[in-house]
């Protein structure tokens, strides 16, 4: 009995160190599937959901292989992640909880991929809820082409200046201490202004771009999907 007790015992502490070293983990126990199509002539849309405690939504969108793959989320919820999977599912292409709520994102095969919202366990078992806005965008063909010079593509080179472009109406672009969705904001910039180029660099499967103003203030970071080359 005493070796049982034991036994015993010594599971349960395994367990939790496994459960331990496995850290935060996402909880989507129910889940739900919608399809996401683009309206005619449109290369984004924008979802508005909710979720709580162990549901999660997974959105399906078909991808050529080749193509670019955003997607951006602002939630009410610090503990809401969104992952992309790939056709075969497996391995997650973008993690959230671990590079944030922007994805930038090249996908290797033809297929439908999956942008899955959840909450986190700590939050899932609290029975939170979470009210997000989800943004997708494809763009770009089939076979991968070579990035347009004109473009914050490349992660050295480039011109000496950009032009800030592609974001939506009434909104602005982050300029961020560190290349990362999760870092503190430095200052907004909107369609149309001008930034120099500092260089650009990939964290995970996002590119950012060190810019600053002309004069060399408010230096930060910002994704250089919205990063075109300045016209003068």
């Amino acid at each position: 009995m005493r070796l049982w007790r034991a036994f015993v015992g010594v599971l349960v502490v395994v367990t939790l160190a496994v459960t331990a070293y496995l850290g935060p983990r996402p909880a989507v126990a129910q889940e739900r599937s919608e399809r996401v199509e683009f309206s005619r002539g449109q290369s984004s849309t924008t979802i508005r959901g909710t979720v709580r405690g162990y549901e999660g939504i997974n959105y399906r969108i078909n991808v050529r292989g080749g193509q670019r793959l955003a997607v951006t989320m602002d939630s009410s919820n610090g503990s809401n992640y969104f992952n992309i999977l790939g056709p075969s599912g497996g391995e997650a292409l973008f993690n959230g909880s671990i590079s944030g709520d922007f994805a930038d994102v090249i996908v290797p095969d033809s297929g439908d991929y999956t942008v899955q919202v959840y909450l986190m366990r700590n939050a899932a078992r609290r029975n939170e809820q979470a009210r997000f806005t989800l943004r997708i965008e494809v763009t770009g063909g089939s076979p991968v082409a070579p990035p347009s010079p004109d473009f914050a593509d490349g992660l050295s080179g480039g011109p000496d200046f950009f032009q800030v472009a592609g974001i939506s109406r009434g909104d602005a672009l982050n300029i961020r201490t560190r290349p990362s969705a999760q870092s503190a904001i430095v200052t907004r910039v909107v369609n149309g202004e001008i930034l120099r180029n500092g260089g650009c660099r990939m964290t995970g499967q996002t590119r950012w771009c060190r810019v600053s103003r002309p004069d060399g203030s408010d230096a930060g970071w910002a994704a250089g999907r919205f990063l075109i080359e300045a016209s003068n």
